[in-house]
């Protein structure tokens, strides 16, 4: 089954389990850790039995994980994800 991210703007684009590596491990975890959770991410996905799931969603589980591993982890990618999305304010 290919899975696919609806992002916000209402595209689609395949689900990549990379990505969440990319950003989890620059949000402090080891890559070891990194690869961990993205796998609990990508098997979670796969047992909604859709083809298809939000950006959000994929956002909030991967906070649920990572508040399991790693506090400071959850900060940084949160503070992430608000920055990627323009949603602080720039002085």
């Amino acid at each position: 089954m290919n899975l696919q991210i609806i992002k916000k703007d209402g595209s689609k684009e395949n689900f990549d389990i990379n990505k969440i590596v990319r950003v989890v491990t620059a949000a402090g975890l080891h890559p070891d850790q990194s690869q961990n959770l993205a796998q609990i991410v990508f098997e979670w996905f796969q047992k909604q039995g859709k083809s298809q799931i939000s950006a959000l969603e994929i956002r909030n589980k991967v906070i649920e994980e990572l508040s399991k591993v790693d506090k400071f982890a959850v900060d940084a990618y949160t503070w992430y994800e608000k920055t990627k999305d323009g949603e602080t304010n720039q002085s």
